[in-house]
């Protein structure tokens, strides 16, 4: 365990995702820690869980990918068992990997960097799936842009608000 007078400072605060962050965060004494900095620590934490939910994704999607047929059953069943899924769980799960990773790279970037949690993720690919790929990828920037400072259910108003006005439903100020 780091104790409060080894910590590696505020640096790690500001650590990407990834093995050196996981360190920091697995040695850290947490009863030692002052109020604020569990606070960054659980923030940490939330950054490696995003970006394990996107390892995740581009390992289920390149399952789905060697599938016969691509992205066919098969996949679903193997991940289920794999993972002690409902066939139903699973095939959500491999179908919105292939959707991020094949979709919304932009989104599997932002999951993985930790900027976005994985139901954040997962409502941005329901909510703008219908659209053409060139607007769906102007509304995913747009949403990326501010889905880090929102709760899922802001997120999830906010993008049933901005695809009504994009069908011409908007209210008049």
């Amino acid at each position: 365990m780091i104790a409060p007078a080894d910590q590696p400072g505020a640096a790690w605060r500001a650590l990407p995702p990834g093995t050196v962050l996981n360190a920091v965060i697995e040695t850290l004494d947490l009863g030692a820690l002052p109020r604020r900095e569990l606070v960054d620590a659980v923030r940490a934490a939330q950054r490696q869980v995003a970006h394990l939910d996107a390892l995740r994704a581009r390992v289920v999607a390149e399952l789905a990918r060697r599938a016969d047929p691509p992205g066919g059953p098969a996949t679903a069943a193997t991940v289920a068992a794999a993972l002690s899924l409902e066939t139903d769980e699973a095939e959500e799960l491999v179908g919105l990997a292939v959707e991020l990773v094949q979709s919304l790279p932009a989104t599997v970037t932002a999951l993985d960097e930790g900027r976005i949690t994985a139901e954040k993720a997962r409502i941005i690919a329901t909510h703008t799936r219908r659209l053409a790929p060139s607007t769906r990828a102007t509304v995913e920037a747009v949403a990326l842009a501010r889905a880090p400072e929102l709760t899922e259910a802001q997120l999830r108003t906010w993008l049933h608000d901005a695809m009504s006005c994009g069908q011409g439903h908007c209210a008049s100020s």
